[in-house]
């Protein structure tokens, strides 16, 4: 559905969905205003659960086991807003982390007397391993929870969160993964990471309607985790609790089963793959066009469907202010919608590859940002 006039390069904001899962959703809308109490009372339960089934088995994880919020970013304010820090509690993450993430962290621990700490992860990155020792390296007995993306999404670098988990539960802390992009672009088992927290999108990769996340709990954690809204069921369970958190919308929920079965009729693999190679190929030519080194191998083994571009210079040198009205500028005078991101102090553009783009959107890219460059 997406205006043929614009070269649409930025799934990864907000994902779009296709016409089938949007008719999915109309319909479902329909149903809930022909039938408000039913829908939203008496029915909700059932159809709740189906749609939970739908997406725990695409997903690995028992219904018991997660419940529906509206954006990742929610989850990770559950559970944080949860949390009974004292004062001299840890939260660390990493320089990666999503920045409204970073302000809860902060916010949390302001209120509490916690701190919050990042660990520098030097671009170009080179490996899974190095990113793993040092984040592992950095853990300290302080260290109350660690707060780590699957998928960065400043610098588009696939974490190694399973090999992190591990080494963070043999120093006692608790993990919880970002996984914003993770769901549709990677192959994802929640439960077996083994993280105490996962919060994900389903309407980014997974291109389900905007709306639609989860957040998975280990069953050893969610007596403790909360909602953001308390509402009717406090006390009566992690599942009680998420299920009802007041009026809302839940027809983005309802409707994901259908993004879900649309995806695996295109064949989850063949999607993988297409987006993953368009996004390897995407960073080396936008590499060799511009003249600048990648953030992180040419291989692609860091990779999924979408990759971070420094600016050739002199636009490597915008500012956050001036980022955002260079992206503002691509989009109102070319038609090109990319996202253009201020990290370590440069500037850099983050083309995301999903199955309706091809090579001649990104070398598109390539030519206009040297036009604008010169």
């Amino acid at each position: 559905m997406l205006d043929p006039r614009i070269t649409y390069l930025n799934h990864g904001s907000f994902g779009a969905v296709p016409r089938v899962v949007f008719d999915a959703h109309t319909s479902w809308r329909k149903r809930i205003e022909a039938e408000p109490v039913e829908m939203l009372f008496r029915g909700a339960p059932p159809f709740h659960a189906a749609a939970k089934k739908s997406i725990g088995s695409a997903l690995g994880m028992a219904g018991q086991d997660f419940g529906m919020v509206t954006n990742a970013t929610e989850g990770v304010n559950a559970v944080l807003r949860s949390l009974k820090l004292k004062p001299g509690d840890e939260l660390l993450t990493t320089n990666h982390v999503y920045n409204a993430v970073r302000q809860a962290m902060k916010y949390v621990a302001a209120g509490s007397g916690a701190t919050v700490r990042e660990i520098e992860i030097p671009t170009p990155v080179h490996s899974s391993e190095q990113i793993e020792q040092l984040i592992v390296d950095a853990l300290s007995s302080s260290t109350r929870l660690l707060i780590i993306d699957h998928i960065t999404s400043p610098t588009a670098l696939i974490f190694p969160v399973e090999s992190i988990v591990r080494a963070a539960a043999a120093r006692g802390v608790d993990v919880m993964i970002d996984g914003a992009h993770a769901p549709g672009m990677v192959s994802l088992d929640v439960a077996f990471l083994g993280a105490a927290y996962y919060a994900g999108n389903l309407h980014k990769w997974a291109c389900s309607p905007k709306g639609s996340a989860f957040l998975w709990v280990r069953p050893d954690r969610q007596a403790d985790i909360h909602p953001l809204i308390i509402s009717h069921f406090l006390g009566d369970g992690f599942l009680a609790e998420f299920a009802w958190q007041g009026t809302r919308d839940i027809a983005a929920w309802l409707t994901v089963p259908s993004a879900l079965e649309f995806l695996a009729g295109l064949g989850w693999d063949k999607v993988r793959t297409y987006n993953h190679e368009l996004a390897v190929w995407t960073q080396r030519y936008l590499c060799e066009r511009w003249g600048v080194d990648p953030l992180s191998p040419s291989t692609g083994e860091l990779l999924g469907s979408m990759c971070t571009v420094r600016l050739p210079a002199p636009l490597d040198k915008l500012s956050v202010e001036d980022g955002a009205k260079f992206q503002a500028r691509l989009y109102y005078e070319e038609k090109i919608e990319v996202p253009v991101v201020i990290w370590a102090g440069a500037a850099h553009v983050r083309p995301c590859c999903q199955v309706y783009n091809a090579a001649e959107q990104y070398e598109r890219l390539g030519d206009t940002i040297l036009r604008y460059a010169r």
